[in-house]
C-alpha cells in the first residue's frame, strides 16, 4: 500500500482505456482511498506510450503501457489490485500473470461464457487471490437485481421479461447483465428446464418455463435494463438507467476496496452486503416495508386521509 500524508491508499493498475475505463481512471486519481500507479492497453494498440492525461480529464504522469509490460510493472509499482475492463480472452489472460504475483482482481468485462468463468474462478482458487466478477459494476443495477428476488419470490406465477438497451457499438448481446437478471429470477422461481428466448419472431405461444430476453443497440446509450413481471391483470415493471459511466467507476471502486487482500470468487451483491452501512439500511427497507404492508392492509378506509394540493 501507498501511503499520502499518513493515508493509506490502494495501489491499482487499470487494463482498459475505453469509454467506461477512462472514467474509471479518473474516478482512480481523483480518490484518496487509490493511488493508480500503471495503466495498460493491449500489444501494439495505438494509445501506447502516450499519456494518460491526453485521453482522459486529469493531470497526471502516467505514461500508458501495453499489457506485454504487465509483469515488471507489478513488480516494480507493488500492485496491490487490478481493475480489468478488456475482453474476456484478455482477462484470462491477464488474471493468470496477476493471480501468479498475488494480485487480486475486479472484472467489469462483459461476455464470459461458462467455461471461461469456471476457469476465472480455477485460478483464483489456485492462486488463493481475490476475484470480484461483476458484467455490470454499477451499484444501482446490483440493488435492482436484489429487488428483482423480491418480486420473483412474491410474484411466482408472473412471467418475466427482460430488456436490455445499449450504445450502438456494444458488441456483446444479450448483455451480460440481463443474462445475469434472469439467472437471479430462476434462483427464486426455480423454474423446471428454464428456457431463455432472445428476442421473439414466428408464430409459437409463450410457454411457462420462458424468461424473454430483447436487445437494443441504438446510439450513445450507456445503459438500460428493464424487468417486466406480467400477472393475467397487472404488472410490475422495474427500470434501471445509466445516465453517466461514473456509475460503473463508482461500483469499481467499491469492489476494489472489498476485494483487497481478500481471497475468493465474488459478485458485486457480496460487495454491497458486505458494507455494513449497505446491509444495515436493505434490511432496514425490507423491515419497514413489511411493517408498512401490514398497515395499509389493516387501516380502516375511514382512517385514510387525502389532501388538496
Amino acid at each position: 500500500m501507498a501511503v499520502d500524508g499518513g493515508a493509506i491508499m490502494i495501489k491499482t493498475c487499470l487494463l482498459g482505456l475505453g469509454r467506461t475505463g477512462a472514467v474509471v481512471a479518473e474516478h482512480l486519481i481523483e480518490s484518496p482511498d487509490f493511488d493508480l500507479a500503471a495503466v495498460f492497453t493491449k500489444p501494439k494498440g495505438m494509445k501506447n506510450n502516450r499519456k494518460l492525461s491526453e485521453l482522459i480529464n486529469k493531470d497526471t504522469k502516467l505514461v500508458i503501457k501495453d499489457t506485454s509490460n504487465l509483469v515488471s510493472e507489478i513488480e516494480q509499482q507493488k500492485i496491490e489490485v487490478a481493475i480489468d475492463f478488456t475482453n474476456p480472452k484478455a482477462v484470462l489472460k491477464n488474471a493468470r500473470v496477476l493471480a501468479e504475483k498475488k494480485v487480486h482482481m475486479v472484472i467489469g468485462t462483459t461476455g464470459f461464457n461458462k467455461v471461461q468463468l469456471n476457469e476465472l474462478r480455477q485460478i483464483a482458487e489456485k492462486y488463493g487471490v481475490g476475484m470480484v466478477y461483476a458484467p455490470n459494476i454499477s451499484v444501482g443495477i446490483n440493488i435492482l437485481i436484489m429487488i428483482v428476488k423480491t418480486l420473483a419470490k412474491l410474484l411466482p406465477t408472473y412471467d418475466v421479461e427482460i430488456s436490455e438497451y445499449h450504445h450502438r457499438h456494444k458488441k456483446d448481446a444479450p448483455s451480460g447483465t440481463a443474462v445475469k437478471i434472469a439467472a437471479a429470477v430462476n434462483d427464486i422461481k426455480q423454474i423446471k428446464e428454464p428456457r431463455l428466448v432472445f428476442g421473439r419472431s414466428g408464430s409459437m405461444i409463450r410457454s411457462n418455463n420462458e424468461i424473454g430476453i430483447h436487445a437494443i443497440r441504438a446510439g450513445g446509450i450507456i445503459g438500460v435494463h428493464k424487468v417486466l413481471f406480467s400477472g393475467n391483470y397487472d404488472e410490475i415493471e422495474v427500470t434501471h438507467r445509466s445516465y453517466s459511466r461514473s456509475v460503473f467507476a463508482e461500483g469499481a471502486l467499491k469492489a476494489c476496496k472489498f476485494i483487497a487482500h481478500k481471497p475468493g470468487f465474488y459478485n458485486m451483491e457480496d460487495v454491497l452486503m458486505m458494507e455494513d452501512q449497505t446491509k444495515n439500511r436493505f434490511q432496514a427497507l425490507s423491515s419497514n416495508l413489511t411493517q408498512w404492508w401490514g398497515q395499509v392492509w389493516g387501516w380502516p378506509s375511514s382512517r385514510l386521509r387525502f389532501e388538496k394540493q
